[in-house]
């Protein structure tokens, strides 16, 4: 499993969380050769005129085709304020619609499935809020897993979303020299 790319953007009222798909070049190769054998097997079953079987591996190639673009070009945005999470899907040409969700109270992060072995430890994490009813509920997951590290980042800026601010000034202090 590669590092996956992680962009934290902060202004004050929004946190915006970029996540970006990027596998090994292994990976990569593997993912492009084993299409291309399935569109030569589309072509030889075309050739030897086996309707059934062509169907069932452009079935098969659609699939694939599907889980490379998402592993190759894969891109979640995650947009949140204090009481809306914001989020899309992209995916080269495909791009899904901008989804909204209220969120109640207080919005927190939590890390599961902890994977990986030595320096690199991976967590797919859940966005929880909690509902009229004050009952936690799902209001987002990220489908692609990020370092721990980062996960923690995450949280530190949700955190300073829902942090009172005071603000500093330091222009208008009155100094007064005795």
């Amino acid at each position: 499993m590669g590092l996956n790319d992680l962009n934290l953007d902060y202004d004050g009222n929004n946190v915006c969380i970029t996540i970006k798909s990027k596998v090994s070049l292994i990976f990569r190769i593997f993912l492009i050769s084993s299409n291309l054998v399935l569109a030569g097997m589309i072509i030889l079953a075309i050739v030897l005129s086996m309707p059934a079987f062509t169907l069932a591996i452009v079935m098969l190639l659609l699939f694939s085709l599907r889980y490379t673009l998402w592993n190759l070009y894969g891109r979640e945005k995650l947009t949140i304020n204090k009481r809306l999470v914001s989020y899309s899907h992209s995916c080269l040409f495909f791009k899904t619609h901008l989804h909204t969700k209220r969120i109640g109270k207080r919005l927190t992060v939590v890390p599961y499935e902890l994977y990986g072995q030595g320096k690199v430890r991976m967590v797919n994490i859940v966005f929880e809020a909690c509902n009229v009813n004050n009952v936690p509920e799902n209001v987002y997951e990220f489908s692609l897993p990020v370092r721990v590290e980062q996960a923690e980042m995450i949280s530190y800026m949700l955190s300073l979303l829902y942090l009172n601010k005071v603000n500093f000034d330091f222009n208008k202090t009155k100094i007064c020299a005795n």
